[in-house]
């Protein structure tokens, strides 16, 4: 498997501490952790939203840590989709403008093929025609999914995707969200608290005091000893 993601000793003031991680093509890892221990931040440094005080992080052989804009937003929006808990979604625009919106922006042409089969996988084609603001919480979530995942880019980054979903739909949007990113060849890394949500990933970075604690193969780990340890490392 080729490396696509490399971070290199990365420091953020107060925040995090010598942090060194690979991700590698097609791969989906979950960051897990309490409140506070800088899984967001870590998420921020990767998408180039903020920058670290010290270290790189190399994205398929780019030295994003370096970049300047407009460069910068250039890599950020052709290489890496993000997928926020508040959806960051146009309410006054449908389910397909939404989906469409920043591929047109980036002058990318959505595949009409691939864009109608995820809809139908996602139960959003009768949604289609429908404005934003008239949906579920589960659908805004699903019509976020679809975006990121139509998207160019090879990463999805998403900050605790189901995180305003109750139990049932944050299974189903799991599900969807880790099948179709694998089946559309994209690595995917989620942040998240819950451990029913990282265990669906095929890897857990288990990160307390702004570093990683330890690195969990998802198949090698029952839910059980998995909320053990989230319980200790929160202690």
């Amino acid at each position: 498997m080729k490396e696509l993601i490399k971070i290199n000793n990365i420091k953020k003031t107060n925040i995090l501490q010598e942090i060194n991680l690979s991700v590698f093509e097609n791969e989906c890892i979950s960051i897990m952790g309490n409140s506070g221990v800088g899984k967001s931040t870590l998420l921020n440094i990767l998408s180039g939203i903020e920058k670290p005080s010290e270290g790189s992080i190399i994205i398929d052989g780019t030295n994003i840590s370096e970049l300047k804009e407009p460069k910068l937003t250039k890599f950020r929006s052709k290489e890496i989709s993000y997928i926020y808990q508040d959806y960051k979604l146009i309410e006054y625009l449908t389910v397909e403008q939404n989906i469409k919106f920043v591929e047109k922006n980036n002058k990318n042409i959505i595949n009409e093929q691939k864009y109608f089969n995820l809809l139908k996988e996602l139960g959003l084609i009768e949604k289609e025609k429908i404005i934003v603001s008239k949906l579920s919480g589960g659908q805004k979530q699903r019509v976020a999914i679809a975006r990121a995942l139509l998207g160019n880019s090879k990463i999805i980054l998403a900050d605790e995707p189901t995180g305003a979903l109750d139990l049932i739909n944050t299974k189903k949007v799991l599900e969807e969200l880790v099948v179709n990113s694998k089946k559309l060849g994209k690595t995917l890394i989620i942040v998240t608290h819950s451990p029913q949500v990282g265990l669906e990933t095929e890897k857990i970075i288990l990160m307390n005091n702004g570093k990683i604690t330890e690195e969990i193969k998802t198949k090698e780990i029952t839910m059980a000893k998995l909320e053990k340890k989230l319980l200790i490392e929160n202690a």
